[in-house]
């Protein structure tokens, strides 16, 4: 059988006419050659990539001899199935369901949306399981390496006092004794960083870090003391950890369901990944929102330090500010104050 179209050279956009052969009559079976108008011979080839037709694109395979072979668009590729990847058989079935016309747009909306679906029930639970079974050494090993590649980046030492220091660091202690038993070790880091501003922030291991830049821009005890309350939530409640492994089975999901090779489908179902993890961590941000709260009034402080944090915060980056959209992952500094209002 003859499977006729163009081909051009890997980086060009000459193309001459070509066919691929499959079982003509004296050919081994499982071979596939590569006849090409400008040559008198064949060549036998192998296909190493296939790029399926979409929107009535030509089809395209990368061959072995550093060629692409270009499809039209409804060519019937059944018989050169054998000689593809196994990743490329995902892609060449979108191509497929293409072909059917609106029932194909049908078939393949639900199969979006079904994805999307079932990664929003599956992503959380098998995320949260595989995070058991991280070794506590390795995420204590990781999150002292993400700090001293931080250190080299983007964060400068301290300028606060060792008087002012050590007054955070007994009121931050006296959150850390409300916290679980195996959160007693949380380690808080003083460093300064013009480039990130006035911030905190947790890593994947008991760490808090916090920035010079906040303390100045709060300059309210409590304020700095309900974020790092905040970030005590992140860390007790292993955020860090848990979106990275939420991100690891996205990833693997969508290796495992349409290949690693790119597609549309891969965007597709890759997208609804992203949207599913920036709710993800949305949620966690106010879960860390609530438990600064507790903490806070459990030790007779101002538990809405952290809501006159974000209104501070609002007030100096409108209109610019983060709207807790759907690929966001931080919800609406609004929101976030009506939830601490509420606690």
């Amino acid at each position: 059988m003859q499977i006729r179209g163009v081909l051009s050279k890997s980086g060009t956009t000459n193309r001459i006419d070509a066919a691929l052969l499959v079982a003509e009559p004296g050919q081994a079976a499982g071979t596939l050659y590569l006849a090409r108008a400008d040559a008198s011979g064949v060549t036998q080839a192998g296909i190493l990539n296939v790029t399926s037709s979409i929107g009535g694109s030509d089809t395209r395979l990368q061959l072995s001899t550093g060629d692409v072979f270009h499809l039209p668009a409804g060519t019937d590729i059944e018989m050169l199935k054998p000689f593809m990847p196994r990743s490329a058989w995902a892609s060449s079935r979108l191509a497929a369901l293409e072909r059917v016309n609106w029932r194909g747009a049908i078939i393949l909306s639900f199969l979006f949306f079904g994805m999307i679906f079932a990664f929003r029930l599956a992503v959380a639970p098998l995320g949260d399981l595989a995070t058991k079974f991280v070794p506590q050494h390795l995420v204590q090993t990781a999150s002292g390496s993400i700090l001293q590649q931080l250190d080299t980046a983007f964060l400068d030492p301290t300028t606060l006092d060792e008087e002012q220091q050590e007054r955070i660091r007994a009121d931050f202690q006296k959150i850390v004794a409300l916290a679980p038993p195996e959160f007693a070790d949380t380690r808080l880091h003083f460093r300064s960083s013009s480039m990130i501003g006035p911030n905190a922030f947790a890593l994947p291991g008991n760490d808090v870090v916090l920035l010079d830049e906040l303390v100045t821009f709060a300059d309210d005890e409590d304020v700095v003391l309900g974020v790092l309350a905040h970030e005590l939530g992140h860390v007790t409640s292993r955020h860090a950890l848990r979106h990275i492994m939420r991100g690891t089975v996205v990833v693997v999901g969508v290796s495992l369901l349409v290949g690693a090779e790119d597609s549309i489908l891969e965007e597709m179902i890759g997208f609804g990944g992203s949207v599913v993890l920036a709710g993800h961590s949305q949620n966690f941000e106010l879960e860390a929102d609530q438990q600064s709260a507790g903490w806070m009034r459990a030790i007779g402080r101002d538990p809405l330090a952290l809501a006159r944090f974000f209104q501070k915060i609002e007030k100096e980056c409108e209109p610019y500010c983060e709207d807790g959209g759907f690929l966001s992952t931080h919800p609406a500094f609004k929101e976030r104050i009506k939830v601490l209002a509420a606690e």
